[in-house]
């Protein structure tokens, strides 16, 4: 449960209050079923629109477990993840998708399935099952508790964390004796390195065909095959990889225009030095988002394409307070006052409106005045 606990004794001369969300299942209530796409800016029209999602959480996630080609089914969370993406993207107007692809680990596939169920579209949509969209291979790794006393014994913490984050890390190979060994097209062992070339092979080789315009393409993984990915959509340098963060069953939308397979997305600042992927916030997800991209330009962004209701590229007083209310429940008057103080401290051009350059340049400083807690970020390791 998010605590938000607000300044407003210097406003209200009273004890600063805590808001309590409403219970879990009457979150994300909405009264009128909202129709419109991710965006209404100009840069959509003529371009594919790739949807980014990793899958639900999984046993092993759930433990955690080094994972890797392991077969884990999804939780009752991740079950529960998957059909919320999929209310999500039909909510934001995705109603449809011209082709889906996704790897041949079944928490992918179910992801996939729950996903485009409940976007309206299962039986609508052509899917590809691909090896090389299969998570990243953790080798003898695999199957293991990533804080297993008789792994950290054996190779030493550091070493461990090493295997996990450096982008050319090799952690040592499975044997056939493997519990979880299996033949080829399955490695022995794996780098990230290793798993985008083979990522990128399929990219280039099957997707980026697709990318004409209006086609719409939902693309279900892993978070290693899908941090590859990104780190090669935004150009991120091998040194900043691993400050790319994939939250589980939480959209993420890339915009291309032609064949190349260049996003065209608006460039947002991020823990990695900036992305094209505009992750889509929903007061279900929101603390899966904020613990992988809290406290950045996407995150903020983000909460700006969910509040912005009617489409227009800017928010109103109403639609702020609106949002807040969603995110906090309840009618407290302390949401009225945040959301006034919020477009007082924000609004720099005196339209009683804010931009989204307004939102991401000026909300975080005051997002932290008024709710510690919203904009705050407990990345790890990958």
């Amino acid at each position: 449960m998010l605590r938000l606990g607000f300044l407003t004794t210097a406003f209200l001369h009273e004890p600063p209050v805590v808001l309590r969300r409403p219970p879990y299942a009457q979150i994300f209530v909405r009264t009128v079923e909202q129709t419109r796409l991710f965006s209404s800016n100009a840069e959509d029209s003529g371009t594919a629109t790739v949807v980014l999602l990793r899958h639900g959480q999984s046993t092993f996630n759930s433990l955690p477990t080094f994972t890797g080609w392991c077969d884990p089914p999804l939780t009752p969370r991740g079950v529960e993840e998957a059909m919320e993406a999929g209310a999500l993207l039909k909510q934001r107007g995705f109603r449809q998708f011209d082709v889906a692809f996704t790897s041949t680990l079944s928490r992918a596939i179910k992801t996939l399935d729950l996903t485009l169920e409940e976007a309206g579209c299962l039986s609508s949509t052509p899917v590809e099952k691909a090896h090389q969209l299969n998570e990243r291979h953790y080798g003898a790794l695999q199957g293991k508790r990533k804080d297993d006393p008789e792994l950290m014994e054996k190779y030493g913490k550091e070493l461990v964390m090493h295997w996990r984050r450096d982008f050319k890390a090799l952690p040592p190979p499975m044997d056939e004796t493997h519990e979880y060994y299996e033949p080829p097209p399955a490695p022995l062992t794996e780098s990230l390195e290793q798993c985008q070339h083979r990522v990128l092979e399929y990219w280039k080789e099957a997707i980026v065909p697709v990318l004409q315009p209006e086609k719409k393409i939902l693309l279900v993984a892993h978070s290693n095959t899908i941090r590859a990915l990104v780190a090669h959509l935004d150009k991120v340098p091998e040194e900043q990889v691993p400050n790319i963060h994939i939250p589980n069953s939480v959209p993420c939308v890339y915009r291309f225009c032609g064949e190349r397979g260049t996003p065209v997305s608006t460039r947002l600042e991020n823990a990695a030095g900036g992305t094209h992927g505009h992750w889509l916030f929903s007061y279900q997800n929101q603390e899966r988002l904020r613990s992988k991209v809290g406290g950045t330009g996407v995150f903020l962004q983000s909460v700006f394409d969910a509040w912005d209701t009617n489409g227009d590229g800017v928010l109103s007083l109403q639609e702020i307070e609106a949002g807040l209310r969603q995110i906090m429940g309840g009618e407290d008057i302390a949401v009225s006052f945040i959301a006034a103080k919020i477009l007082e401290e924000i609004d720099m051009d005196g339209s009683a409106t804010l931009s989204p350059e307004e939102f991401r340049e000026f909300g975080s400083s005051v997002y932290q005045k008024y709710m510690p807690g919203f904009m705050d970020s407990a990345r790890g390791a990958p």
